[in-house]
């Protein structure tokens, strides 16, 4: 979520416990020394565990409504829809209103969406368009959130330690991605789908408390709103993005990877129960798999710091992505695929941490929640079109030479992702020397 980094005041002087010159390891985690960021992380952090154990129950449940790759898709593709239509219109609201007030606003939201599933799921009357319903309304609050909590973490700890936050945030992320769907499939049994539901409808509480108690300087809570409207706002942040081609290849590569590459986690309870053979506890082990290679990658680039050569770790992550994808899609082995699943957790932090960070030292601060807004557009917002062409294609190619017609079009999408990194690293040198 380059210019050159600026020299200057915190951005979020309260509640800084440390001091200078830290490197190697404790420079990883040096990000904890904002009391507001240690407040932010545990609370994301809760809320992220109820999050992916309502994917893993929501999963399930839709493969228990219908049959369809499909609807499958479809059902993605609603809740991801808003980041592709709104989420440009949500960075400008990112810049000009109060950031706390905001995510708090859309927290509430998404918890109320959560609560509306389980107790539909209890009376035994849930239906797969009431899901697909439910989920745009979910997507919708998480869309107007999405880069408000992006450029929220420049503000609670500062330039100086935004690489480090960044990458503590994707390793709370996907720490809970290991949490959550193993929780998740162990309360699938003992409390069913709606329990998970109910779960993670409570788990924002935690996250909400956390921005209860966050206290900011006050230009950071209310930045100024200026003269222009919504739409010159947001006509002015696309134009500062085309005349900066390093932002546009950046985002580039987070767009081919959301369309061909994410589609794997909402095509992967098909992988589990139709391929593999595995049952909910298995679908919760594999997606344990993907948060444990992440978290992995996360931890090594935390004590990496700001390396040199990140242009080539970006774009060979990339390509490692896109070679992992393809070779999940055609395994028939459970231990194979979770080893997949390893490579591509890991890989695809490293795509999301260094796009991320990047885009956040590249730009300039009053058009950050903008260029944040079209990270979040790139690499969530165009994921529901992945989503819909690889159901389409999956219901189209069938199955054929042993596949399934899932696996074949998630193989086809994971060698788009190779050839796309391939020409990026050929054709966009300046990209490589970041």
């Amino acid at each position: 979520m380059e210019l050159p980094r600026v020299v200057g005041e915190d951005h979020a002087g309260a509640g800084v416990v440390g001091g200078e010159g830290l490197s190697g390891r404790a420079a990883a985690f040096r990000a904890f020394r904002h009391h507001n960021y240690q407040l932010f992380w545990a609370g994301s952090f809760l809320s992220n565990i109820g999050t992916w154990m309502q994917i893993v129950a929501q999963g399930w449940l839709v493969r228990e409504l219908t049959p369809s790759p499909f609807l499958l898709g479809f059902v993605s593709f609603a809740g991801s829809f808003p980041q592709l239509a709104f989420s440009l219109h949500s960075g400008v609201y990112a810049d000009i209103f109060d950031r706390r007030r905001l995510l708090l606003l859309t927290q509430a939201a998404q918890m109320i969406c959560a609560l509306i599933l389980g107790v539909l799921v209890t009376l035994r009357v849930v239906t797969i368009w009431q899901v697909i319903v439910v989920s745009f309304a979910s997507g919708m609050a998480s869309t107007l959130g999405a880069p408000t909590y992006q450029a929220l973490t420049l503000d609670i700890v500062g330039r100086e330690d935004l690489q480090s936050a960044i990458t503590l945030n994707s390793t709370q992320f996907n720490l809970s991605r290991i949490i959550g769907p193993t929780i998740g499939g162990l309360a699938l049994g003992a409390v069913g789908i709606a329990g998970c539901f109910y779960f993670n409808g409570l788990s924002f509480l935690a996250v909400m408390l956390a921005l209860w108690l966050m206290r900011f300087p006050a230009r950071a809570q209310r930045p100024a709103p200026g003269q222009r409207t919504v739409f010159e706002k947001l006509m002015a942040g696309l134009r500062y993005v085309r005349g900066r081609p390093r932002v546009l290849a950046l985002l580039a590569v987070a767009s081919v990877t959301s369309v061909f590459g994410l589609p794997y986690l909402t095509f992967l309870p098909i992988l589990a129960r139709d391929v593999l053979g595995a049952d909910a506890q298995g679908l919760a082990y594999l997606m344990a798999a993907t948060g444990a290679g992440a978290i992995a990658s996360a931890l090594l680039q935390a004590v990496l710091g700001e390396f040199r050569g990140r242009g080539h770790f970006l774009l060979g992550g990339a390509l490692l992505f896109g070679v992992a994808i393809f070779a999940l899609a055609l395994s028939h082995n459970f231990i194979y695929s979770v080893l997949c699943l390893l490579l591509v957790g890991s890989t695809m932090v490293s795509i999301t941490a260094t796009v991320n960070t990047l885009l956040q030292t590249l730009v300039a601060d009053e058009m950050r929640g903008r260029v944040m807004s079209m990270y979040s557009l790139s690499f969530l917002g165009f994921a529901p079109i992945g989503n819909l062409l690889i159901g389409v294609a999956a219901d189209l190619i069938g199955p054929r030479w042993g596949y399934n017609g899932t696996q074949l079009a998630l193989a086809m999408s994971g060698a788009v992702v190779v050839l796309f990194a391939l020409y990026v690293m050929i054709a966009r040198p300046r990209v490589r020397e970041l």
